[in-house]
């Protein structure tokens, strides 16, 4: 039998909005993360799995680094992610030297931040917010449960998981016959129910860890503005979540019944110290573009 929070019987019986304003008290609840994965996979296996993929991905993405920005990155995730309902995975980040405006989070912990969002942001608490959504999706178990649904609809999962810890080249060919590690992180489709859980998750994930979460806000109007000035353009980092001005909302429901510090941080030297090395960074690579037919 499924086992609903406060939250969820409240927006299950339609009184969402009018739980926040008739009794806060009630609406003001922390979702609670999936503990079991599609499978029962354990922590470990899932980890191995994104060593594997992760390994996959950074061949196949423009990974780049510098002194300042990779230092900065890993302690805004490690503080975040200290936070979290699963603080225990080895959670790291690396930069994409790409302009497309995206972030990715793999099973085990790994995240990615596309250049192009780190461009766009303009304050700490939204970087954090973005950072947040991302660990908010390995807690609740999204990308790993998504990758096993892959593998059973081409009847791969078996040999997966009986070379996750083996050196033998298995999983690896498995992901490059499937079209390589960037095109199954394209293909995952959360839910709606998914982004929703990943968003209230990192919302509470910079609550602890000292962020102002209504960084949450500040991105979302910052996307919205995106959206609507792309004249109808396909923003992927947006295409599977739900509506901007509804995220929008959640989030301000949830800043307006809860008990946010004075002292919440929402900026920083080194956030934008990050930022100016960001233009000490080479060019990113042009796209490929594939050959005109004869």
């Amino acid at each position: 039998m499924a086992v609903w929070t406060r939250r969820e019987w409240l927006y299950k019986a339609g009184l969402g909005t009018a739980a926040c304003s008739l009794i806060p008290s009630l609406i003001s609840e922390e979702p609670r993360a999936a503990t079991h994965t599609r499978g029962n996979i354990s922590d470990q296996d899932e980890i191995a799995l994104g060593n594997k993929f992760a390994e996959q991905l950074e061949k196949e993405q423009p990974i780049v680094s510098n002194s300042i920005i990779d230092p900065y990155l890993t302690k805004m995730v490690q503080e975040l992610a200290s936070k979290s309902q699963r603080p225990n995975m080895p959670y790291h980040i690396k930069l994409v030297n790409t302009m497309e405006v995206n972030a990715s989070s793999i099973p085990g912990g790994g995240l990615y931040l596309n250049r192009g969002l780190f461009e766009l942001v303009t304050s700490e608490d939204q970087l954090a917010a973005t950072l947040a959504h991302e660990i908010g999706h390995v807690v609740g178990r999204h990308a790993i449960n998504q990758l096993m649904l892959s593998f059973e609809a081409k009847a791969l999962l078996k040999p997966v998981l009986d070379n996750l810890h083996k050196q033998n080249g298995v999983v690896e060919k498995i992901i490059l016959s499937m079209g390589g590690a960037v095109a199954m992180l394209a293909m995952l489709h959360f839910s709606r129910q998914d982004e929703a859980q990943a968003d209230m998750l990192g919302f509470y994930e910079m609550l602890r860890a000292g962020w102002d979460p209504r960084g949450f806000i500040k991105m979302f109007a910052m996307l919205d503005k995106l959206e609507k000035s792309s004249g109808g353009s396909h923003i992927r980092f947006l295409s599977d979540h739900p509506p901007t001005p509804e995220r929008l909302e959640a989030v301000r429901r949830e800043a307006h019944v809860v008990s946010i510090p004075a002292n919440a941080r929402t900026d920083s030297f080194a956030f934008h110290a990050a930022k100016t090395a960001l233009h000490v960074l080479p060019d990113p690579p042009k796209p490929h573009k594939p050959a005109k037919k004869q």
